[in-house]
């Protein structure tokens, strides 16, 4: 994009239930609503967002302490085994590196037939992030908050998770054996 709202989208135009106005459903929505390209350090930064495999990318020897912060939103529950996804993260990441997550514990491989998966509480989930190394960030964490998803905001049906946010640092200093 060269710039803000050049594109416009119909995002709702294939819903067809909850619908309260036919304009509702009809409307169009233009992005994007901020340049990429004007951000801060925008000429600078790297940024990654590559469809795939997380473990297979982000694990790979050449993404070892490349990265410095790593995002996760609605992401962490799509795992079938989420130390795996931890270990990738924790290999990726610079030293002092932080990672963000926010979003929901919705275990995408629970109760699937023929799939193991492990489905841990968010307080396991904490502990788990701690064990593998990371530094929780207790000033930063929050919980039950309530977050749209994939919201039509005018339609009369509304999803809302009550997720948790948290932050968290690769340590500066790693001793191999702690890891």
């Amino acid at each position: 994009s060269t710039e803000v709202n050049q594109h416009a989208i119909y995002p709702f135009v294939h819903q067809f239930s909850n619908v309260v106005h036919r304009e509702d459903q009809m409307r169009k929505i233009m992005v994007p609503d901020v340049l990429p390209s004007n951000l801060p350090f925008a000429q600078s930064a790297e940024f990654s967002m590559t469809a795939g495999d997380f473990i297979e990318i982000y694990g790979a020897e050449d993404e070892k302490e490349k990265w410095d912060a790593i995002v996760t939103c609605f992401f962490m529950d799509t795992a079938k085994n989420v130390l795996d996804y931890l270990d990738t993260m924790w290999n990726a990441m610079k030293p002092g590196a932080v990672w963000i997550n926010l979003g929901p514990l919705l275990w995408h491989f629970d109760n699937v037939e023929n799939e193991s998966s492990i489905e841990l509480t968010r307080d396991e989930f904490i502990e788990l992030v701690r064990k593998v190394g990371f530094e929780l960030d207790e000033r930063q964490f929050r919980d039950c908050i309530s977050v749209p998803y994939t919201a039509n905001d005018r339609s009369m049906l509304q999803y809302t998770y009550r997720a948790f946010m948290c932050v968290a640092r690769k340590p500066n200093s790693v001793n191999s054996d702690d890891k």
